[in-house]
């Protein structure tokens, strides 16, 4: 669904800013919900719309049956003609009846049709923010400034865009029901409508008041909510319970849950109460002048000037306006409430990622190149330099081991390779072109990543491996190969469900893989990526047993004979197959060269090898 007309609120939105107190705003909000609620499911929502003008509409024909009935019922008193009063009172009876059983159907099916509604919306509230998030880069996602946002976003947008939608559909009603009251109460005299409106103007203060106060408190309270949804997430993933059982701090982490949460809830609740208190005295001034019309209208009956039923009908359009006016600011200021919350969502829809896949910019061939020149990068702007004048060439077909400490710059050196991020200084080439010349979506096809934090898919084997070339899913021979080139197919072919199986114990017959095998099913899904050129692995065997880490660097020798295949690891025992060795020590290359060179050097690498090979052989390698 797309947002039209959005860079009237992104001018308003750069963090999102939201500005009180225009009645445009509302009008503008009204259009554009009403445009995503009739992308949804157009005819169910103009179905809710007519039930609800109806409803509100037929409110005063009913108390014109009202009046009728009451009327008739006082002139057939002591008539004596028993069968003619029963047919005079009992057809408006009847009408009243058929009327009041309409009404009620419609508003069942009105109420059904909402209840649906709500469930589309919330789909699709989901879909679009998936879809975002999915566009956006690597900085704007790991911004502190942005998880806080989307966090705010996940807990109340969804939500709240439904209640913005909802208001809308009963308008309507409201509006309706308010012309028909109206037209009834002019009878009495105009300024009797007019003066219900002015006493109205009371409450809508009070709740545009409170509207910005509660905002503010939500955003006052984001710190505590995170940390309450953290909490929850610990005492309620399943990967977290054996832990937590061992060191038996559940009743730590419930009592820190509870504290949080009543914090957070308390503030909101007597925020809400104040507001009642307030809101209170506003009911007061309308309370007195119905009072006031009422007596005026019960002297109008006494002096025979109006009969007893259309006092009855001037009292109850009375109110009528009265319960309208309130049910329409009600929903105006809930349509504006809920506005504030869901211009962050409309904020996030309409986000721009910094490093864009622009079309018409240039694609690339199989054999590449890799050169970095000269470049610097941090993360922020108030950070150190976590990568600094790295400058290096890799030619097609090498392969490169990435070795150094943790927080040496070796992951970040990726990130950058597969354009995450772009430099602060210098240039990333590729191909001889400059990486930012390259189509982004072009160049990431040409990429298999297996990070150090990889996804563990939990639906199906067949999937977690698959997902490397979603085009090619249900290509099951494909999968298997690759399965067993890993070593992971035997493990798989035990499984109750095969290749169906799915990975998590939430599942129906869901295993719980170890950390090697999850590992080896990542290894799998990347080379399961067959149109890469360049093949990275963060760590790929950390969690594998050294023989079959042998076997899996083998088969990776092999099957990227002229694909460039870049490896990170500690684990100096395979570093050997190695074209070239990138040491990396605090965001610098300090040295390069192959195992051999790099061991006569006899700098920090051979010290970083023998103090491995110490540590599982006991024995330095001369």
């Amino acid at each position: 669904m797309a947002l039209n007309n959005i860079k009237k609120i992104k001018e308003k939105l750069p963090r999102p800013k939201v500005s009180f107190g225009r009645v445009q705003q509302i009008l503008f909000t009204l259009k554009e919900v009403l445009k995503i609620s009739f992308s949804v499911k157009p005819k169910m929502m103009t179905a809710v719309l007519l039930i609800n003008a109806f409803l509100g509409s037929s409110m005063v024909l009913a108390f014109y049956f009202e009046k009728i009935i009451i009327d008739r019922l006082i002139e057939s008193i002591g008539t004596g003609n028993l069968q003619m009063s029963l047919y005079y009172v009992g057809t408006p009876l009847f009408f009243a009846l058929l009327l009041n059983l309409l009404r009620n159907i419609l508003q069942s099916y009105g109420d059904f049709f909402s209840r649906n509604l709500s469930r589309y919306f919330d789909i699709q509230t989901d879909v679009l923010l998936g879809s975002k998030i999915s566009t956006l880069d690597i900085k704007t996602l790991e911004n502190p400034e942005f998880r806080d946002k989307l966090n705010k976003i996940e807990r109340e947008s969804g939500r709240r865009a439904w209640q913005l939608m909802m208001p809308i559909s009963e308008i309507p009603s409201y509006v309706f029901g308010l012309a028909t009251a109206v037209g009834v109460i002019i009878a009495i005299h105009p300024l009797v409508s007019l003066v219900v409106l002015v006493l109205s103007v009371p409450r809508l203060l009070v709740n545009h008041k409170f509207i910005k106060l509660r905002y503010d408190l939500h955003s006052k309270l984001s710190e505590e909510h995170r940390i309450w949804s953290w909490i929850r997430s610990y005492l309620l993933q399943n990967r977290n319970f054996l832990e937590l059982k061992l060191l038996d701090i559940s009743s730590h982490l419930v009592e820190k849950l509870k504290k949080t949460a009543n914090y957070a809830v308390d503030g909101l609740y007597n925020l809400g109460k104040k507001q009642i208190n307030t809101r209170a005295w506003t009911y007061i001034p309308l309370s007195l002048f119905e009072f006031i019309v009422g007596v005026f209208l019960a002297y109008w009956v006494i002096i025979k000037k109006i009969t007893v039923g259309t006092f009855q009908l001037y009292v109850r359009s009375l109110r009528s306006v009265g319960d309208n006016v309130n049910g329409l600011v009600t929903s105006l200021q809930s349509v504006y409430e809920n506005y504030i919350y869901v211009s962050d969502l409309v904020w996030l829809l309409n986000l721009e990622p910094s490093i864009k896949n622009e079309k018409g910019k240039t694609r690339i061939a199989d054999k590449i190149s890799i050169k970095f020149n000269n470049v610097w990068f941090k993360y922020r702007k108030d950070t150190p330099f976590v990568l600094k004048d790295i400058d290096f060439k890799i030619s097609p077909g090498e392969k490169i081991a990435l070795v150094g400490e943790n927080g040496a710059g070796k992951s970040t050196l990726i990130k950058l390779l597969a354009r995450y991020y772009d430099p602060d200084k210098g240039d990333v080439e590729v191909a001889g072109k400059n990486l930012k010349e390259i189509n982004l979506k072009d160049w990431r096809e040409k990429l298999a990543v297996l990070f150090q934090q990889f996804e563990t898919y939990p639906f199906s084997v067949k999937e977690a491996i698959g997902y490397g070339d979603v085009k090619n899913l249900n290509n099951l021979t494909g999968i298997k190969i690759v399965a067993e080139k890993v070593g992971i197919n035997e493990y798989v072919e035990s499984l109750p469900l095969k290749y169906d199986n799915p990975l998590a114990p939430e599942f129906a017959r869901g295993v719980n893989p170890s950390v090697g095998q999850l590992q080896r099913i990542g290894i799998a899904r990347m080379l399961f990526r067959k149109n890469a050129s360049i093949l990275i692995l963060d760590e790929p065997t950390s969690n594998v047993d050294p023989e079959a880490e042998e076997k899996i660097f083998q088969e990776l020798t092999r099957i990227t004979k002229n694909k460039i295949l870049i490896f990170v690891t500690q684990r100096f025992s395979t570093v050997r197959i190695a074209d070239r060795i990138f040491v990396l020590h605090k965001g610098e290359i300090v040295e390069q060269g192959t195992h051999k060179e790099l061991m006569n050097i006899g700098g920090k690498y051979a010290r970083l090898y023998n103090l491995q090979a110490q540590a599982y052989l006991g024995k330095s390698d001369k």
